[in-house]
């Protein structure tokens, strides 16, 4: 079994004699204020078990809460693009990029790469680099991402897509990525099954 603890959270999973030793020693030395199974909340992130459309069960993790508080940072009209934004609109920036920050390295992978642009401006952001960011939190916002973790079968293989190119950033930085999942045997019917377990 796993058992995950920040703060005051608790996540526990494992077979039945796991759960019922941690579990039973956890409700004897602490006192327990809420406990939920199957679906959960745990620092921000709700986890479940759910079923796809034709019944396969799996656990869904979404960040749905965070997704719906975030906001876009309000901007003065005619300002010039190349404007060095002034100490309030930088907070905003800062502020924002924490947000997405947290969101993007859990549940939102398909905006790491925004992410990533608008984070390396964070140290002295123009107006562009705050309009780049109100596009991207418009974009979490209309096209949020969960995780989903199937019950895997057989010998499972470890798949890596790796990604990276030189000087194509427009600071003339290098870009990397990666995606990795944890995956079922190939299969002649193409429908095996695998979850993404680590992304950059």
């Amino acid at each position: 079994g796993a058992l995950c603890l920040h703060v005051d959270d608790l996540f526990v999973a494992g077979d039945k004699e796991f759960l019922e030793r941690v579990v039973h020693a956890l409700r004897r030395d602490f006192q327990v204020g809420f406990e939920d199974k199957s679906d959960i909340m745990f620092v921000g992130q709700r986890i479940r078990w759910t079923k796809d459309s034709k019944g396969f069960p799996y656990i869904r993790v979404d960040q749905d809460l965070c997704v719906d508080e975030l906001e876009e940072i309000a901007l003065e009209k005619g300002v010039s693009d190349s404007t060095p934004c002034p100490p309030s609109l930088h907070t905003s920036f800062r502020s924002v990029l924490g947000q997405i920050n947290w969101l993007q390295s859990r549940t939102q992978y398909p905006f790491c790469y925004s992410f990533s642009r608008s984070a390396s401006c964070a140290a002295a952001p123009s107006v562009a680099d705050v309009m780049a960011l109100n596009k991207l939190v418009r974009s979490i916002k209309l096209e949020p991402a969960d995780l989903r973790f199937w019950p895997l079968q057989g010998n499972l293989r470890i798949i890596g897509y790796p990604d990276a190119a030189y000087r194509n950033n427009s600071d003339f930085s290098s870009q990397r990525g990666q995606a990795i999942f944890l995956a079922e045997p190939r299969n002649k019917h193409q429908n095996s099954k695998g979850s993404l377990v680590e992304f950059e």
